[in-house]
């Protein structure tokens, strides 16, 4: 019988299209390996960041049963719209997005009324966060195609999705417009919406810690300088980023 995976059905064409992806594990948000018989979490999964995903990678994953496909953050930075309690709210901040950052035909809904919008990116840059608004980047993916664990069904692309979208056709931002938009944004959401962990202000709190070391790697990475220890994020600083995967 043939494998009728999301990463058999969309994977290549992902790549052709100018997207680094990564298998995802059925059921999760987060990137996997199948070996053995059994799905295992994937820790090195950061290294697509930095390099094109090959045909023997895809070939491979397209082996694996019921593999979706993740984006990885870099060429792509991904606005997740993580309101849950306030659909008006969410689509109001969407369509400030697409005025402030571009009109992007790359809208993602998993778990209505949360959306995701895609763009390209100028270069690279370390995720920014303002919960429950977050431009997901350098150290973090999202998933594209799978069924979301929650609901049971496919993510939804309502315009295009990505397997049909070449990256160069998604507006083009840059880390000072992200960063802008979320503090303009953020200013929208009343407090009680607001994760009571965070600071008022939504920017991270002590539990961000973890995240802090793999954005520190992420500029490293830029400057072109070696950082103590590994050049990219290692697997104990990529797990404990809660929003590593979305």
């Amino acid at each position: 019988m043939a494998n009728t995976s999301w990463m058999a059905r969309v994977g290549a064409r992902l790549v052709t299209n100018g997207y680094a992806i990564l298998p995802i594990a059925p059921g999760t948000k987060k990137p996997g390996q199948f070996a053995r018989a059994a799905w295992h979490d994937y820790p090195q999964w950061n290294r697509h960041a930095s390099r094109a995903t090959t045909e023997i990678e895809v070939a491979t994953w397209s082996t694996w049963p019921d593999c979706g496909v993740g984006i990885v953050g870099g060429a792509v930075a991904a606005l997740d719209i993580d309101i849950a309690d306030d659909g008006e709210l969410a689509l109001r901040i969407e369509r400030l997005a697409r005025e402030r950052l571009g009109d992007t035909p790359a809208l993602r809904i998993g778990k209505p009324p949360k959306r995701l919008l895609v763009y390209r990116t100028r270069e690279p840059f370390a995720g920014i966060r303002r919960a429950p608004l977050e431009v997901l980047c350098l150290g973090q993916q999202f998933v594209a195609y799978a069924e979301h664990p929650d609901t049971g069904q496919p993510y939804a692309w309502p315009d295009e999705g990505l397997a049909d979208l070449d990256i160069g056709s998604l507006p083009e931002i840059d880390a000072a417009q992200a960063a802008a938009f979320l503090d303009e944004a953020l200013a929208l959401i009343p407090p009680e919406l607001r994760p009571r962990s965070l600071g008022g202000n939504g920017r991270a709190g002590p539990e961000r810690h973890a995240c802090r070391g793999m954005r520190r790697q992420a500029r490293w990475r830029r400057s072109g300088a070696r950082s103590p220890g590994s050049q990219t994020p290692s697997s104990t600083t990529t797990a404990g980023c809660a929003s590593a995967w979305r």
